[in-house]
């Protein structure tokens, strides 16, 4: 004869009631824990690797910098304003829509506060030149100086606007640049008037070599889309920019 427990409400209430303040004082503990870790990082923890700090373009690149950049250029006023304190001085460049196709919003056009662009018209989603704006100066001059001891004082491009698919087809998806939320850099033009090209000096073993791999892994950190030479071969001579993309790092 298989012996039972014998019932007892009063014992299994004593039993629900103690696993209930277990469970409560786990939760309690565990969100100490929580609040005690973000008081380290907010203290230990550079503002750069830390998703829930303002965004400056002052501040070197970190794990969180491109959360933070593509959080800021989804706010209008909040993008501008964090250019403006940068001294970034930009123009407004009024909305386009072209077809169904194609639409321009929210877009600038950068002034000075950035190596200049060759040729000038570039009209920029504020996201994507929030994104540049940082790219220069926390990764390109940076990496310019050490690696070719000098700054670049240009960038030379294929566009950023431009009305069309990706690639050019008939069909398929809208390439990022029908917004203006893409650029396609193909050379640095340096202060002595030498220009280092993508499509001449990608595998260049030297210091130009080592500087458009550098400016294109500095890139993977900024943007939501870095493509290189390394990605295919319709971009063997340009880097696609891009803050509106997938996100991709070839």
């Amino acid at each position: 004869m298989r012996y039972r427990v014998p019932h007892n409400p009063r014992i299994e209430h004593e039993v629900r009631h103690r696993a209930r303040l277990a469970r409560y004082a786990g939760l309690v503990i565990l969100w100490l824990i929580v609040l005690l870790m973000a008081f380290v990082a907010e203290r230990q923890i550079p503002d750069q690797h830390l998703p829930w700090k303002p965004l400056s373009v002052v501040d070197p690149v970190g794990l969180a910098t491109r959360v933070k950049a593509a959080r800021a250029g989804a706010d209008p006023r909040l993008c501008r304003g964090i250019m403006s304190r940068a001294g970034v001085v930009y123009a407004e460049v009024p909305d386009r829509t072209e077809g169904d196709l194609c639409r321009m919003r929210d877009a600038v056009r950068l002034e000075t506060g950035l190596a200049r662009f060759e040729p000038a018209d570039a009209p920029l989603a504020c996201k994507e030149a929030l994104a540049l704006t940082i790219w220069e100066r926390q990764v390109v001059q940076p990496a310019a100086d050490e690696l070719l001891g000098q700054g670049v004082v240009a960038f030379q491009h294929y566009g950023s606007y431009a009305c069309r698919r990706q690639y050019g087809l008939p069909d398929g998806p809208i390439s990022q640049h029908a917004s203006a939320d893409a650029i396609d850099i193909a050379a640095f033009k340096l202060t002595d008037g030498q220009v280092v090209s993508v499509a001449a000096d990608w595998t260049d073993p030297g210091p130009r070599g080592q500087f458009l791999r550098r400016v294109r892994d500095g890139a993977c950190k900024v943007f939501l889309t870095t493509l290189s030479p390394d990605y295919n071969a319709e971009h063997r001579d340009h880097f696609h920019l891009d803050m509106s993309g997938w996100n991709k790092c070839a």
